[in-house]
């Protein structure tokens, strides 16, 4: 009915940079829809952006980027709402862990 690809983002990096992702959402040719809303469940670090398909084009998309000053685990559920009545709801679950610089023992 739908591709999700990726489904799960999973981000990694240091902290201070800026982690990027793009989720493609195509509906299948039989059950054509559009996404009426994006929410988060979680307040982070991570934020999330729809992106409407082009001219002609089926695929959505979902920019997703996410920072943090210090070493952190993040973690967010994004739901997308849609008009159909076969799958009123999405789902994409974001994942963003940055690694602290390890210290060199002397």
């Amino acid at each position: 009915m739908v591709d999700i690809t990726p489904q799960t983002v999973s981000l990694s990096g240091t902290p201070g940079q800026v982690l990027e992702a793009v989720v493609s959402i195509t509906p299948a040719e039989k059950y054509r829809f559009s996404i009426l809303g994006l929410e988060q469940k979680f307040n982070t670090q991570i934020k999330a952006s729809l992106v409407k398909p082009a001219k002609g084009e089926a695929s959505w998309q979902v920019k997703i980027t996410s920072t943090s000053p210090k070493a952190d685990d993040l973690y967010d559920i994004i739901t997308l709402k849609t008009d159909s009545k076969y799958k009123p709801t999405l789902t994409i679950r974001v994942y963003a862990i940055y690694l602290g610089q390890e210290k060199i023992k002397s």
